[in-house]
């Protein structure tokens, strides 16, 4: 009886402290993601690439769009406009 309370406790704290560790590499993980995308967001690493009128653009310094990132903006035939037509 003994044995097997120890086995369960010696289980659960194992599992508990798995979980914690797992849990503390997201967190370590996110708050990296988070620093990063603030560094970004203050222009550290230079301007955005692509066209930042377009719909599909990444906003990013890495990425130029998600439709076509390796190719140029102009005379792209994905181009849609952020800003709305007006009716006539």
């Amino acid at each position: 009886m003994l044995d097997n309370l120890t086995t369960r406790v010696l289980e659960n704290a194992a599992k508990r402290r798995w979980r914690e560790r797992a849990y503390s590499r997201f967190l370590q993980d996110w708050r990296r993601q988070v620093v990063l995308l603030r560094r970004q967001r203050a222009g550290e690493f230079g301007p955005p690439l692509g066209d930042p009128s377009c719909t599909f653009s990444a906003q990013s310094v890495w990425l130029r769009c998600a439709v076509n990132p390796q190719g140029p903006c102009q005379g792209c035939i994905h181009y849609l406009s952020r800003i709305p037509k007006e009716p006539d």
